[in-house]
């Protein structure tokens, strides 16, 4: 049973991390959610049920669109992998507890964000409500109101560090340090793993980010660096080890 329930949420995830895929490009252009329905990106035609299978079809169709063969990104390739493997993990590590709903609205909002911040450096504010109402709900379900009233708080207080931290850095740099929707997605971090936490997930996203910008400094000549899914990616990895590396760091750091 367990093992049909996994097979279930891997499928189910590789057609929701599509969908997100598809919405990480219509919400920064201005699309629709809903109307056209799915199109070439290039050649602007409606794809058929069959071109749109998730992860199959762009290995049968090899990346490239069936009418105008104009190569489709990889990134809504990696979308789908992403959503197939996410929604498994979750359940294999948590089954359908309160970490399971938290991780799988992360990784909902980390597929949307790789390609709305990666391709046209934006983050939706109807991304940030939609998944912060979101947990929300799974806190009332979960938990008592002491806590949830301590995790609100914890995004705030994230909300208005990384407020200052932005302040300070374009004085420092006289440019944009950091950009609103990190501040936000900062916030919805902060109200998914606390205080502690949240600080531990900025830095697990700072370390992938100097590793990306490494990799990619010869190509990215701008020297801009999309940080939102890195914060995204610094908070699953936080909710995934937390069991073996949250001991250590609250002894670390005397915290009962």
């Amino acid at each position: 049973m367990e093992i049909i329930i996994t097979i279930y949420l891997a499928i189910l995830g590789s057609v929701i991390g599509s969908f997100l895929g598809c919405m990480g490009y219509r919400i920064p252009n201005k699309i629709k959610t809903t109307y056209p329905s799915s199109f070439c990106s290039s050649c602007k035609k409606p794809l058929k049920w069959y071109m749109n299978i998730p992860i199959i079809s762009y290995i049968v169709q090899r990346g490239r669109c069936a009418y105008c063969k104009e190569k489709i990104g990889v990134i809504y390739f990696i979308c789908e992998v992403l959503g197939f493997v996410l929604f498994a993990l979750n359940y294999i590590l948590f089954k359908f507890n309160l970490e399971f709903f938290v991780s799988t609205i992360i990784s909902c909002v980390l597929i949307v964000t790789i390609v709305s911040d990666f391709k046209y450096y934006y983050i939706s504010d109807r991304v940030i409500i939609i998944s912060a109402m979101l947990i929300l709900l799974s806190y009332f379900i979960f938990l008592d109101s002491s806590e949830i009233i301590t995790r609100v708080a914890s995004a705030v207080i994230l909300f208005l560090v990384m407020f200052g931290i932005k302040i300070l850095g374009n004085s420092m740099f006289n440019r944009e340090s950091l950009g609103d929707g990190d501040i936000k997605l900062m916030a919805v971090i902060g109200l998914s793993l606390g205080l502690f936490n949240s600080f531990v997930s900025l830095f697990y996203a700072s370390v992938v980010g100097l590793i990306f910008s490494i990799i990619t400094i010869k190509k990215n000549k701008e020297g801009i660096i999309p940080f939102g899914p890195f914060l995204l990616i610094g908070a699953l990895i936080v909710i995934y080890t937390n069991n073996i590396v949250g001991p250590f760091l609250a002894e670390l750091f005397s915290i009962e």
